[in-house]
C-alpha cells in the first residue's frame, strides 16, 4: 500500500525532528514518485540548515534574571485573585451543599434518559469551561510575553501594572 501525500509528510516531519534522520522506505518510495513531497522535504532541509548554521548567541545574565524576576519571581496573590478565589469557592460549597440537600435519598436509580441527559450536559459544561480556561490561559500568556517577557529581552523595564479603580 502506498502512502498518501498526507501520511508521508508527517513521517517526513518525524524523520527531521528524530535524531537519526532515518527515512522508512516506504517514504523514500513516495518521494521518488511525488514531486511535491520531494520539494516540501528540500525547503525542510534548507530551512534546517539554515538555522543550524545561525550563530548562537547566548542573553546576558542580566537580561535571563530580569526575565526571570519578570515572569517567575512574581508568583505573587493580587488582593483581586483572593477575592476571586475565595468567592469560587464558596459558590462551589453553596452549590455542592444545595445539591445535596436538595437530592433524594433512597435506593432511587436515575433512568437511561436521565443519564444521557446528564451526560450531554456536562459535557457541554466541560466545553465551556475547556474554551474559558485556554482563552484565559492565552491571555495571561500574552500578558506575560508583551509586558515583562518582551520589555526584558529588550533591555528595556518592564511596565509596572496599574490598578483599577473602581
Amino acid at each position: 500500500m502506498s502512502l498518501t501525500c498526507e501520511s508521508a509528510r508527517e513521517r517526513i516531519h518525524a524523520a527531521l525532528d528524530a535524531p537519526d534522520d532515518d527515512r522508512p522506505g516506504d517514504v523514500s518510495a513516495h518521494l521518488a514518485s511525488c514531486a511535491a513531497c520531494r520539494e516540501l522535504l528540500d525547503d525542510l532541509e534548507t530551512v534546517g540548515g539554515a538555522l543550524r548554521a545561525l550563530p548562537r548567541v547566548p542573553l546576558p545574565p542580566a537580561t535571563l534574571d530580569a526575565v526571570w524576576r519578570e515572569t517567575v519571581g512574581r508568583r505573587r496573590w493580587s488582593p483581586g485573585l483572593v477575592r476571586a478565589a475565595a468567592a469560587a469557592v464558596i459558590v462551589t460549597a453553596l452549590c455542592t451543599t444545595t445539591i445535596w440537600l436538595v437530592t433524594p435519598r433512597g435506593p432511587q436509580q436515575p433512568t437511561a434518559a436521565e443519564i444521557a441527559r446528564a451526560s450531554a450536559e456536562a459535557k457541554m459544561v466541560l466545553g465551556y469551561t475547556a474554551r474559558a480556561l485556554a482563552a484565559a490561559r492565552t491571555a495571561a500568556a500574552d500578558t506575560v510575553l508583551a509586558s515583562k517577557v518582551s520589555p526584558a529581552v529588550r533591555g528595556e523595564p518592564a511596565a509596572r501594572p496599574t490598578r483599577r479603580t473602581r
